[in-house]
């Protein structure tokens, strides 16, 4: 788990470097997808350092096999196919192994956070809330948050035999396009609903009151629906995520 065999980007803190934050793009998108995001989110968070990963090269069948770099296969967008759980699980380990760098490079785990589009979003919940089922040892990892953008819950049917014992306190940003034609609104909720009544995470939909802007950043899932959005990241879903990581990884050594 410790040997990091996937090419990655690095956008450097630009003082004392205390939190990390890992960026795993979608299908057929490589770690420069996030540039333009962590250049807008970077001045904010002077702290972190960005590292942004490129998947493997795959055939993906929904695309008719074409080779493109995708953390698993995906048969169709309607997701009632078998899923790809070996290559899941195989990405779980390659995160795994930069998660660890980051640790063993004085990070604590409680201050990385794996943030992620789209395929990315699907495959950092099975990282970031997973445990020994998805992994080769260890019980899972205690991190500061993670982020969901455009994406779903893998492995739905059996996620919750697969959580960590750190999974229910975990703080989750999940933030969905209403009019996304590739993964559904109405898919990304679902799937947010399984985290909480199958899985027992907190649930609260981030926009719609005081009290639940003001539990943001805690325990569970915090889910925003964007009105109007595609499969896309607009400036508000932007603002959130900025704010999100503010308060799960804050600048502690601010002024």
């Amino acid at each position: 788990m410790s040997t990091v065999t996937l090419p990655f980007l690095v956008v450097q803190p630009t003082k004392a470097h205390t939190a990390t934050v890992i960026c795993v793009h979608g299908i057929g998108d490589d770690g420069r997808g996030w540039n333009p995001l962590t250049n807008e989110l970077a001045p904010a968070l002077p702290h972190v350092k960005w590292v942004l990963p490129h998947a493997p090269q795959r055939p993906v069948t929904v695309y008719n096999k074409e080779w493109l770099r995708a953390w698993f296969d995906i048969p169709s967008f309607s997701f009632t196919e078998t899923e790809d759980a070996p290559g899941m699980l195989d990405s779980v380990r390659k995160l795994d192994a930069l998660v660890k760098a980051e640790v063993d490079a004085g990070i604590p785990q409680e201050r990385i956070v794996l943030s992620g589009f789209s395929q990315g979003g699907a495959i950092v919940l099975l990282s970031g809330l997973g445990g020994r089922a998805v992994r080769e040892g260890g019980e899972g990892w205690k991190l500061a948050g993670v982020t969901v953008m455009s994406g779903w819950l893998p492995l739905r049917d059996r996620f919750k035999s697969l959580i960590s014992p750190h999974a229910l306190t975990m703080p989750v940003f999940w933030g969905h396009g209403t009019d996304d034609p590739l993964v559904r609104y109405s898919f990304g909720r679902k799937s947010a609903e399984i985290l909480k009544d199958q899985v027992g995470l907190a649930l609260r939909w981030g926009d719609k009151g005081e009290a639940e802007r003001a539990a943001f950043g805690s325990a569970g899932v915090s889910f925003f629906g964007y009105d109007g959005m595609l499969h896309a990241a607009c400036s508000k879903e932007r603002a959130d995520l900025k704010e999100f990581l503010k308060r799960v990884i804050p600048d502690n050594q601010s002024g």
